[in-house]
């Protein structure tokens, strides 16, 4: 579902793409733990890559709510879109 926004500094019109509500990240939370042991990490190193604690790390894996800023991260993490060299963690 699209919407508009308006940025007020400007006044310039933007489209914003509001995902579906029951869309998770982008995937279940399993494929999290599935992708961090695919990378051979401990949960303390791929966390800490977006910003996120090995302690809420754990709780994203058994399906906590993931915060959309890490959300994002994560996608363009999955999709190519940023790599390790662009996420320090």
């Amino acid at each position: 579902m699209a919407g508009k926004m308006m940025d007020g500094e400007f006044g310039i019109e933007l489209a914003v793409e509001t995902p579906p509500q029951s869309a998770p990240w982008p995937a279940a939370p399993h494929e999290l733990r599935r992708l961090r042991i695919r990378k051979r990490e401990s949960q303390e190193k791929f966390w800490s890559r977006f910003g996120v604690t090995q302690s809420s790390g754990s709780r994203f894996e058994t399906g906590v709510v993931i915060p959309p800023p890490v959300a994002i991260l994560l996608r363009l993490y999955v999709s190519g879109a940023l790599n390790d060299d662009d996420l320090h963690g």
